[in-house]
């Protein structure tokens, strides 16, 4: 028997996998940001003990995401881009901890991107992951892909992963879109101009227009226009809600390339909605459903880890 574990910023899932499937799921509000509030990783251990409280027979604990990184429970270094799956197993670091669990712990690395001569010229050019790794074996197996990729995760952070037709992770771009997202609409005077985002039905036509006053008029311009919208216009708090969504969809348009295989995956609006759009471009890409997104890191990780006991 073993347990996948995904640490992020806020929130730590726990995934028992037993006879070829995942029979059990929970998570808690405990991640990377208490850690770093926090100065130690209590909180994370804590939630952690919880969750594996009562597995019998465990054999192994797998871990991904930001519960690897300097405010996480163990730090791996990031590897270098480009990096096959080959070279991130053997990257996976074996470490006991008692005072959770009785089996080991093994982290899986994350990756990061650096040009040559990295300065303040290139920046660009550079990124870092750590849990999307995992995502990106497992996505290959689930949707049985053979060929280079785009891979764009949708999350708090937004990220497109440029994939081999090997399967080797060549780099990748981050923006912070999400977080914004969240910023944006509980920090700023925009909050009584929006809706909850699990009270909406997206309005396509909407979320365009704020993609393209944003590309006109700039982010912060098109984001003010939600309250004009809403105030002004008259116009209903769920559309201007999308309008916003389309706001800051532009954030990630330079990092879709045109004439890549493009696979849209992740949570929240974002995914269908940029599906839409690249359609009636004539780009093509696909739309993963929510129920593969959701199974990608722990196929991923078990992939990684059953390379890991081969090599």
């Amino acid at each position: 028997m073993i347990v996948v574990v995904d640490s992020g910023t806020t929130r730590t899932r726990v995934r028992l996998w037993d006879g070829g499937k995942v029979v059990s799921s929970q998570s808690q509000q405990a991640g990377a940001r208490d850690t770093a509030s926090d100065g130690h990783p209590g909180r994370v251990k804590t939630a952690l003990k919880e969750m594996l409280a009562g597995v019998k027979g465990l054999g192994a604990v797998l871990c991904s995401g930001m519960i690897t990184s300097n405010v996480g429970l163990k730090e791996v270094p990031h590897l270098l881009a480009p990096c096959s799956p080959e070279k991130i197993a053997r990257g996976i670091v074996r470490q006991e901890f008692p005072e959770i669990a009785e089996a080991p712990f093994y982290f899986i690395p994350g990756i990061k991107t650096v040009p040559e001569g990295l300065s303040l010229e290139n920046l660009e050019g550079a990124d870092v992951m750590r849990g999307e790794e995992a995502e990106t074996v497992g996505l290959r197996e689930l949707l049985g892909l053979t060929g280079p990729v785009l891979l764009m995760h949708y999350g708090s952070h937004h990220k497109a992963i440029r994939v081999d037709g090997d399967g080797a992770i060549l780099g990748s771009k981050t923006s912070i879109t999400g977080e914004l997202l969240q910023a944006v609409m509980s920090g700023t005077v925009l909050r009584s101009s929006v809706v909850g985002l699990e009270d909406i039905k997206p309005s396509q036509e909407y979320w365009r227009a704020g993609l393209e006053a944003a590309q006109q008029h700039g982010l912060g311009r098109a984001s003010f226009l939600v309250r004009i919208g809403e105030q002004l216009a008259g116009l209903p708090k769920p559309e201007m809600t999308s309008y916003l969504l389309g706001a800051l969809a532009s954030l990630d348009l330079p990092m879709l390339e045109r004439g890549e295989n493009i696979i849209l995956y992740g949570s929240g609006h974002f995914p269908p909605l940029m599906k839409a759009y690249l359609d009636e471009r004539g780009i093509p890409a696909t739309l993963v459903s929510p129920e593969v997104s959701e199974n990608a890191a722990v196929i991923g990780a078990l992939r990684l880890f059953e390379r890991y006991q081969g090599a």
